[in-house]
């Protein structure tokens, strides 16, 4: 059976602080795909406010970009999860020092009937949530990819439109 094309315009949300190392990956996939997509998709930076996510993502179709922290995983390994059809692992998305994360957002966007239409998860897995480190080198890696990943899935579910955005672009954007 095909993937349904979808025509609502989709939403990618990066949650994370990018002056936390590892943490800022979000942030960082987000800022590059803005460049890559334009307006051709919204973009939403989560700092922290579960209020506002909700509101935002209510109905739409989202990628949503994080930082995880898992022994299950290699670090800089990319898991994607259809963040309403499966369960989080209590470690996926749950790198916050806010005191939420995806987990949370969840559940209570089940209470006040305020979940997206479609969510798939992208998670990349951390080495270092230190303050004031970059990158580490296998996460920067690893967000190449997970980029790469985000402009298929977009692809797939709603036409070549966003291959042709992206393929546009020159390689080291």
């Amino acid at each position: 059976m095909g993937k349904r094309k979808v025509s609502n315009p989709w939403l990618l949300v990066s949650l994370g602080n990018p002056l936390r190392g590892d943490d800022g990956v979000g942030p960082h996939i987000i800022a590059r795909l803005r460049q890559k997509l334009g307006g051709a998709v919204e973009f939403l930076e989560s700092g922290g406010d579960i209020l506002h996510l909700l509101a935002q993502w209510k109905g739409r179709w989202v990628c949503l970009v994080d930082a995880m922290v898992s022994d299950q995983h290699p670090i800089g390994e990319v898991v994607t999860i259809d963040g309403l059809g499966n369960a989080l692992a209590p470690s996926m998305c749950n790198t916050s020092s806010h005191g939420f994360g995806l987990t949370e957002a969840l559940t209570m966007g089940k209470h006040i009937d305020s979940l997206p239409a479609h969510l798939e998860v992208f998670a990349i897995n951390s080495e270092s949530l230190a303050k004031g480190q970059g990158l580490s080198p296998k996460v920067a890696s690893a967000a190449h990819r997970a980029e790469q990943m985000i402009i298929a899935h977009l692809t797939l579910y709603s036409g070549d439109h966003y291959a042709r955005t992206e393929s546009h672009q020159k390689p080291d954007q």
